[in-house]
């Protein structure tokens, strides 16, 4: 390898040095952001008031379905299972070879 070449390799190596650096500390960085800023949100949310709910149709209307189906049941008796059948009729199979008839 020549003096050239030599110092030409080295400086590609602290360039990929320092690109390696800058992306390791960047995900160091991004992370204690991400945990950090969950952390706050968290400490927020339970300092904060509750959260409001909206009482939207679909939610009303589902409230009501709910009201009116079990007003249904309740008016009605539970179902009772009729008992089980007998069992089928079995017909009967001809003897099989060497039984008596």
């Amino acid at each position: 390898m020549s003096y050239g070449s030599a110092h030409l390799v080295h400086a590609m190596l602290d360039g990929l040095r320092y690109v390696l650096w800058v992306v390791v500390s960047g995900f160091a960085v991004v992370g204690a952001a991400f945990y950090g800023g969950a952390g706050v949100a968290a400490v927020w949310q339970k300092a904060g008031p509750p959260a409001r709910r909206r009482d939207d149709e679909v939610a009303r209307e589902a409230a009501e379905g709910i009201a009116e189906i079990e007003a249904f049941l309740a008016q009605h008796e539970p179902h009772i299972e009729p008992p089980e059948p007998p069992p089928a009729p079995r017909r009967k199979l001809p003897p099989a070879s060497g039984e008596a008839a």
